[in-house]
């Protein structure tokens, strides 16, 4: 017998934990070695979907179980339904947070599914594969009945769930990752904790409240062949992780004392729940060792005690700016819209206040309506319309519409373009200066995109600038404390600080100056820019440190060799007196 395990990924740099964990289980436990043969085949959302049905006709196998989520269920389903047709003796199988709360619908409208996981999988799958084995291509429905933690279809159609299985201890999870061959340019993930304390309306990861975590001394292990094989990424996937905040400052510890100067770990935490301890860990770590994201969703009191969260919005902000201080970790900030009692006035607080907590990233989402969460038991008292199909997105709600939904879609794209570059650092503070709110600035720059048809074009990175650029001059020409010289030079500024680019940038046509004579050579001159800058934007980013000393044009140095490690610029030396 042949049982495939398919993962399909939003990216190519994504893998599947899911799969390899299920596999690993079954391997370890023996299971495998009964069958001829148990494999992972892992593709993406962005496959031909005939290369991906091809592919998996091609290993002929008696069984295929899937791997399901909200990004991919579309696409799992759409391939297992014409794979059931070109092999109509296999069995499909289906698990996944995406089924496991609404197996009845799918075995319901999906004939050509054989069961649902519920669940956790690993104990389940092994106990399945025993099955298939122990029956071939017979009939299983009186073996299944036997199995805790699926749903199936009896022999009058009707589907049947079995009793639910006994949460697994997280010590008997086997470590998936042993040859690296398989992960090649991808992005490891792992976890030492399932479950979530919190109780988050939204959110799956809120029906199991029990949380369990894997013993230092495994963890210890298994982050010692992360950090001997300099893999690239890790990405935890602990749900909050350091709702146990030994345990998470047990961890933060050991990275920052056995760092390998390569491997960079993500994190999703709690921010209210960091304090000195952990900042003080924080500030002995190389620049780039870990990246946190946190989850803020909203600041507005009404939407938060809704959402059941749990949330000291003021310890949030302290905590993100004093970590914004070190200058060594990366921070990527949450919101969602579409969450209740959140009209667009409220969002737009939220916003302003999120954006005041200065994160490197600031994520606008938009609110998942999610089988089997609390939120999707609320449609009727929400008012809440949401697409029927993946990713099951907010429409509207009593608070807020669809046409206020699509004017956050546009800023979500600005702040994508604009913020979350990152390729525009100090020209965003000092035109958003000019506006009501930070808010203000990427609704009216969307709302200039929109008009000047700019969306769904692939701009050229210099098109983006000059987009910024001719939005502030017509929209701040005319106010008395706004410099358009300014505005270009620190517009210069951050279009060189990234990169050396090839060709001056079109509101900058000029050469400035010799290179031959300020770089002292040819090589110099390739890894170096010399750049003139207007005084005030000098100052500005020097931060005044030279204020008696310019006339009218300071000087910037870029180094293209040395860069900083968190966000790539170049390193920077400021001048006068050329």
């Amino acid at each position: 017998m042949k049982v495939i395990l398919a993962g399909l990924n939003a990216k190519y740099i994504h893998s599947n934990l899911a799969v390899y964990d299920l596999e690993a289980y079954a391997k370890r436990e023996g299971v495998e070695n009964r069958i001829s043969a148990l494999a992972v085949r892992e593709f993406t959302i962005n496959h031909n979907l005939d290369f991906i049905l091809q592919e998996l006709y091609r290993e002929k196998a008696q069984v295929y179980a899937f791997s399901c989520y909200i990004w991919n269920i579309y696409e799992v389903l759409t391939i297992a339904r014409e794979l059931k047709k070109v092999l109509p003796n296999c069995r499909i199988w289906v698990g996944g947070p995406e089924v496991s709360y609404d197996g009845e619908n799918y075995l319901n409208h999906h004939s050509w599914i054989e069961g649902v996981i519920v669940g956790e999988g690993e104990v389940t799958f092994s106990h399945l594969m025993e099955v298939w084995e122990k029956t071939g291509d017979g009939d299983c429905r009186d073996e299944y009945k036997k199995v805790p933690g699926i749903m199936y279809r009896d022999r009058e159609q009707k589907v049947c769930r079995t009793a639910p299985r006994p949460l697994m201890e997280m010590d008997d999870l086997p470590f998936v990752y042993h040859d690296l061959s398989a992960f090649k340019n991808k992005i490891l993930y792992y976890e030492t904790s399932r479950g979530c304390p919190y109780s988050c309306s939204y959110c799956l990861s809120s029906i199991d409240r029990k949380v369990r975590f894997r013993s230092f001394h495994l963890v210890k292990n298994e982050l010692d062949f992360f950090l001997a094989n300099r893999v690239p990424q890790v990405k935890f996937v602990d749900r909050t992780f350091n709702c146990d905040r030994s345990h998470a400052l047990a961890i933060w510890r050991y990275l920052a004392e056995h760092d390998n100067g390569v491997t960079n770990f993500h994190f999703e935490i709690a921010a209210d729940r960091i304090g000195e301890e952990e900042i003080e860990v924080f500030r002995t770590m190389r620049p780039g060792l870990i990246q946190l994201e946190i989850g803020l969703q909203s600041t507005n009191p009404d939407t938060i005690r809704e959402i059941r969260r749990v949330m000291d919005v003021d310890k949030v902000k302290k905590v993100l700016l004093q970590i914004r201080e070190l200058g060594n970790i990366h921070q990527h900030l949450d919101l969602i819209a579409g969450l209740p009692y959140e009209d667009l006035k409220s969002f737009k607080q939220s916003f302003n206040d999120a954006y005041s907590m200065r994160p490197n990233q600031l994520q606008l989402g938009f609110l998942k309506v999610l089988k089997g969460s609390y939120m999707g038991d609320q449609i009727d008292n929400y008012d809440l319309h949401y697409r029927d199909v993946q990713p099951y997105e907010v429409l509207s709600t009593k608070w807020i519409s669809y046409d206020e939904i699509l004017v956050l879609k546009r800023v979500e794209e600005m702040v994508e373009e604009y913020y979350n570059s990152d390729q525009f650092e100090n020209v965003l503070p000092y035109a958003i200066s000019f506006f009501d709110s930070p808010y203000s600035f990427f609704e009216a720059l969307g709302s200039d995109y929109e008009k000047k048809e700019l969306f769904g074009i692939g701009m050229r990175r210099e098109s983006r600038y000059m987009a910024l650029r001719d939005f502030c001059l017509q929209s701040l020409s005319g106010q008395p404390s706004f410099s358009m010289a300014t505005f270009d030079s620190l517009l210069t500024f951050d279009y060189y600080l990234r990169e050396k680019a090839k060709t001056r940038p079109q509101w900058s046509k000029e050469e400035p100056i010799d290179k031959k004579r300020y770089h002292g050579s040819k090589v110099a001159a390739r890894k170096m820019h010399l750049e003139p800058l207007e005084k005030e934007a000098f100052l500005r980013l020097a931060k005044d440190r030279f204020q008696g000393e310019v006339e009218d044009v300071g000087y910037c140095l870029f180094d293209y060799d040395n860069r900083n490690p968190l966000s790539k610029d170049a390193a920077v030396t400021f001048l006068t007196g050329i």
